[in-house]
């Protein structure tokens, strides 16, 4: 069976769009250039990727995929006002089928494992988004998304991603990562 029908309920499985999906891709890739190239640590000129150190690219794979999301978010919220009726659905549907793409996705980049920096800055965001109850495991073992605490969770997560690079806070970055695989097997019932 595909991923999808294995991991989304039957009801969800028809919100699954390629759309939403080349459309955060594309946010994903844009969202790579957020942030500040140049940080000051400790009175020095350096960069969050030297700051960061074995752990940045992680964290950066997770910020672009959490910050595109956010952007989308702010867009469809601001659509009118920005005259993206054209170019970028939305409504509830679209928003739904963003957030279910999305969940979807997750799955395929977990697939990557967790030495590959997709799959554990997807693992950093799966079990962020599981614990603040925007990803939901159902009975059966499939996965279902809490859209207004959707919204929230991706707003604090692209915070504390953004905050982390911003500030080269390495120790902050090694615990958001440290324990990924250890959270990811309990979130997903072990």
């Amino acid at each position: 069976l595909p991923i999808a029908a294995r991991v989304l309920s039957r009801q969800e499985q028809p919100d699954l769009s390629f759309e939403m999906f080349f459309t955060h891709i594309l946010a994903h890739e844009l969202m790579h250039g957020l942030g500040p190239h140049v940080i000051t640590v400790g009175g020095r000129q350096t960069s969050a990727r030297q700051e960061l150190k074995d752990v940045y690219s992680s964290i950066e794979e997770a910020k672009a995929d959490i910050t595109g999301l956010f952007a989308l978010q702010y867009m469809m919220e601001n659509a009118a006002e920005m005259h993206l009726g054209s170019v970028l659905p939305a409504d509830d549907a679209a928003e739904r089928q963003l957030y279910i793409t999305y969940l979807a996705s997750a799955f395929r980049s977990l697939r990557f494992g967790l030495n590959d920096a997709h799959g554990k800055g997807m693992a950093v965001q799966f079990n962020y988004l599981t614990d603040e109850g925007a990803f939901v495991e159902r009975p059966d073992g499939t996965f279902a998304v809490d859209v207004p605490k959707m919204k929230t969770a991706v707003r604090d997560l692209t915070h504390d991603l953004l905050t982390l690079e911003a500030t080269g806070d390495y120790d902050g970055a090694r615990r958001l990562t440290g324990n990924t695989l250890i959270l990811l097997v309990n979130n997903m019932g072990s």
